[in-house]
């Protein structure tokens, strides 16, 4: 039987992996945008909702000192969220007076989280917002996939990726935290990230067979 200090070495095992992978997972498609010149396929409303759910996830866990590696791979995802929504403004010519002062509120909301700032009613109420929002940035990339029926530069390695780390985040927080909004989020987020692996290798299978 898995003793308490067995279990803990192997989620912090796990959690290394994670981190690691995450460092990279979303370098296929920033790459692919950026040598194509396009974003194609690419959900701005998503990126923006997934963002959003990154920025409570990141703040709230570090309000609440969790340990550094039971979240760390956010803070990577949120740099690379970032360039991502870098390419996609640039390349549909989207930069305004308006994005800018949305980054400023941005900033100013999330700083105010991390740092404790706000009242504990407002921290529970946000990272209650985190699973809403990782389905809606989810569902939305999934019915734009849908409809187009074209991955475009969508990398099923990069929603790969981000699937096994909501796995074994179900499995590091029921062991560490037991904190039942943020295993909720990764459960859910966890079925659609695999659901979108299976939709972008079927359309790519589909896509290649009418080339040839």
């Amino acid at each position: 039987m898995m003793t308490w200090a067995s279990a803990e070495v192997v989620c912090n095992f796990l959690s290394f992996t994670v981190v690691a992978l995450c460092i990279i997972m979303k370098v296929p498609q920033i790459w692919g945008s950026f040598r194509s010149g396009n974003t194609n396929g690419i959900s701005l409303p998503s990126v923006m909702l997934e963002q959003t759910g990154y920025s409570i996830m990141l703040s709230y866990s570090f309000a609440m000192e969790y340990a550094v590696m039971n979240y760390l791979e956010t803070g990577f995802l949120l740099v690379q969220n970032w360039f991502m929504l870098g390419l996609i403004v640039y390349t549909r010519n989207l930069l305004s007076p308006k994005v800018l002062l949305l980054l400023a509120i941005y900033m100013v909301v999330f700083s105010s989280i991390a740092y404790k700032a706000l009242p504990d009613l407002v921290l529970k109420s946000a990272i209650s917002l985190c699973t809403p929002l990782g389905v809606s940035s989810k569902l939305t990339q999934i019915v734009a996939l849908y409809r187009s029926k074209h991955p475009g530069r969508l990398s099923a390695l990069t929603w790969g990726i981000a699937g096994y780390g909501c796995y074994v985040r179900i499995l590091t927080n029921v062991v560490f935290t037991g904190d039942l909004f943020i295993i909720l989020n990764f459960t859910s987020s966890a079925v659609l990230n695999t659901t979108m692996v299976a939709m972008i290798l079927y359309y790519t299978q589909q896509v290649k067979s009418k080339l040839y």
